[in-house]
């Protein structure tokens, strides 16, 4: 009897080794190499959590968010996740991208770095300022003048990328730049500086104090076509965004050992970014509002040629198949 039960098992084994084998789907998804934007495509990535969903996910990492955008309107991406103001100009062409998920409110990762030694935004009067124009760098500079009353007086902007003004802080060619993570930790920590104003507090005089002046989102987006044609790919990719998610919040230690090792950088500084980041797939109306005016800022300063219908922009129907409890847009 044991004899006939191996040999029924043994014949088992080897049918199923015959059995097609479920193949998994290829996609590739484009994003930037840093905490911010990739933050989840990198943990997926690294935890199996696509494969888990059934894709064969090829992660592309770019340099910045032009270079990603000319990559998935040449159609070598099909899905990417990036801050708000490429996504807009992108849209605006008009181009047919929408925005399916949101994947961090990273409002707080934008600061303005000063040296220790200024607690005022009146200190920086007649002070030379860092920031990069056109950019999200630019819009938090003009939030910050509006919200706070700040009258810069003869100040000095000087217009440069995020390693120049990094360089200019820690050498003292500048008093301030207007940056965002992990820039502004490295020019903080490198050029002893600190924080004095972030998108949601404000640090004058030494106390923080929470004040949301300035909004900005990492998304996640696609082409109109690819959702209509692969809407399964579409949920099984925001199923593994969301596991990732999930494991950021759960698996903190583990999630920034992963991070730190990936962007190079120290498991403290991961630690500050996760900190001032809000991680969530949810399309809500902070969301919709802040791109709202990101749009109104591209308009005014010409970064874009037309108005963006920010209703338009967004395509809440696979977020809403997947997990309807995360699509709270009208």
């Amino acid at each position: 009897m044991k004899k006939v039960l191996i040999s029924v098992l043994l014949g088992l084994a080897a049918a199923a080794a015959w059995l097609p084998v479920q193949a998994l789907t290829k996609v590739t998804i484009g994003t930037s190499q840093d905490p911010n934007n990739g933050a989840q495509i990198l943990i997926a990535q690294q935890k199996g959590f696509f494969r888990d969903a059934g894709l064969d996910a090829q992660v592309r990492y770019f340099p910045s968010g032009g270079d990603l955008m000319s990559a998935f309107i040449g159609g070598s991406v099909q899905y990417g996740s990036s801050g708000s103001i490429p996504v807009i100009t992108i849209r605006s062409r008009p181009f047919p991208l929408k925005v399916i998920a949101q994947m961090s409110d990273i409002s707080g990762a934008q600061q303005l770095i000063v040296k220790k030694s200024i607690d005022s935004l009146d200190q920086l009067q007649g002070k030379k300022i860092g920031l990069l124009r056109g950019t999200a760098s630019e819009a938090f500079y003009d939030s910050i003048v509006d919200s706070y009353g700040f009258r810069p007086g003869s100040a000095q902007l000087i217009n440069m990328g995020p390693t120049d003004m990094t360089t200019a802080f820690i050498r003292g060619d500048v008093d301030a730049v207007v940056l965002w993570e992990p820039h502004s930790t490295r020019a903080r920590k490198l050029g002893k500086g600190k924080i004095l104003i972030s998108g949601t507090y404000g640090y004058l005089g030494g106390k923080a104090v929470p004040k949301r002046v300035y909004g900005d989102h990492a998304v996640l987006f696609a082409a109109e076509d690819t959702l209509k044609k692969e809407p399964a790919t579409t949920r099984s990719v925001l199923a593994a965004l969301q596991k990732a998610t999930d494991f950021i919040h759960d698996h903190r230690a583990e999630a920034i050992a992963i991070m730190a090792k990936v962007y190079g950088l120290q498991a403290d500084e991961i630690s500050g970014i996760l900190d001032v980041n809000r991680y969530t797939l949810q399309l809500d109306g902070q969301l919709a509002s802040d791109m709202g005016k990101l749009s109104a800022f591209l308009l005014t300063t010409k970064g874009i040629a037309r108005p963006v219908s920010i209703t338009d922009l967004f395509d809440p129907a696979a977020l809403k198949s997947y997990r309807p409890d995360l699509v709270k847009i009208p």
